[in-house]
């Protein structure tokens, strides 16, 4: 299979488009189980890309890593995010530190703000792809604003896999990628974590019922 640079460019500025449609869309859902989804699809946009820029610059670690992307972050961990939504009583986001209009508003406004902040950036060492750095940026800042209002195990997971897939993004279009002892070692952080986060959702849902942060907050000394 062979692929030119251009249209491997064109390629990831495709998925750089729908990866941050995805993110605002994230931010702006109350939905756990249709957040989860939603992440598992960006990840899984964001692999591709890898595959893309690898096939076209002949890096077949590259490819190898996307598509170890798409299965860990596509797959996996969606299903196990999903088994734990699926024991959990609460299945949508019900009492967010800023409501949805104002989160999909700030996620917009990230989006203006990454694509001013890009604007003029070369891309040094990876394709002439003009969407991937303000994509990844974006995704980079959307991540922490989840993190920052939601009260969920779960949404602060889904979170942390954008703003993961935001730093994925720039790494495999603007820089080729990286080694791919790396990457596999990334991916395997991203899924201790998520089986961590298992474990304790499984605990709070025994202790509490709930998978809401609040409820920590009994256990401050």
């Amino acid at each position: 299979m062979t692929l030119d640079t251009r249209t491997a460019a064109e390629l990831v500025d495709a998925f750089a488009a729908l990866v941050v449609v995805l993110g605002v869309l994230i931010a702006a859902t109350r939905s756990i189980g249709r957040t989860i989804w939603m992440v598992a699809l960006q990840s899984a946009l964001v692999g591709l890309s890898a595959a893309a820029v690898g096939v076209a610059t002949g890096s077949w670690h590259l490819v190898l890593g996307g598509l170890l992307a798409m299965a860990v972050k596509g797959v996996a961990v969606p299903l196990v995010l999903g088994s734990i939504l699926r024991r959990s009583p609460v299945r949508t986001e019900r009492h967010p530190i800023i409501g949805p209009r104002l989160a999909l508003a700030a996620a917009v406004a990230i989006v203006f703000a990454a694509s001013a902040a890009a604007d003029g950036v070369p891309a040094v060492a990876g394709l002439a792809a003009s969407r991937a750095l303000p994509a990844a940026i974006a995704q980079v800042l959307t991540g922490l604003l989840i993190v920052m209002t939601r009260r969920k195990v779960l949404s602060l997971v889904v979170g942390l896999l954008v703003f993961e897939n935001g730093i994925a993004l720039a790494a495999f279009s603007l820089t080729y990628g990286m080694p791919l002892v790396v990457e596999l070692g990334i991916l395997f952080d991203v899924l201790i974590a998520v089986v961590v986060a298992w474990v304790y959702a499984r605990q709070m849902l025994e202790e509490f019922g709930t998978t809401s942060t609040d409820d920590l907050r009994s256990l401050r000394g």
